[in-house]
């Protein structure tokens, strides 16, 4: 496991709080790293998408269901052949963007409650 010593620049000393933060540190301004494996069929897996996303959603068990399980079933078709593939990969992305959504709406609702009882009642 890594420890929060490790993750610093050696260039300029600066902490960080993640091991994602600390390869973003090191990259060119607009470069980007997302390891990927390519699948027998030719689809890439984006792995390093993939790692971002379960350690964001760490604590969401729902979040970190749905991708498991969409990951899964994709790499099942891309194995198997399916004709299918296609079909799943869309599902995935809407299921994927309906699930952040549902999060950010949920948020912004968090956000507007009044922290404090509404005074202009009885």
């Amino acid at each position: 496991m890594m420890d929060d010593d490790d993750l610093y620049c050696d260039g300029c000393g600066e902490h960080f709080d993640t091991a994602f933060e600390m390869v973003d540190h090191h990259l060119e301004d607009g470069d980007e790293f997302d390891p990927y494996i390519v699948l027998p069929n030719g689809v890439k897996l984006l792995v390093g998408s993939l790692l971002r996303f379960l350690y964001e959603h760490a604590e969401q068990p729902e979040q970190i269901r749905q991708i498991t399980q969409s990951t899964y079933v994709t790499l099942y078709a891309a194995e198997s052949g399916s004709e299918v593939l296609d079909e799943l990969i869309e599902e995935v992305v809407v299921g994927s963007e309906m699930l952040k959504f549902d999060s950010s709406l949920k948020k912004l609702l968090e956000e507007s409650k009044p922290n404090e009882p509404d005074e202009g009642g009885a």
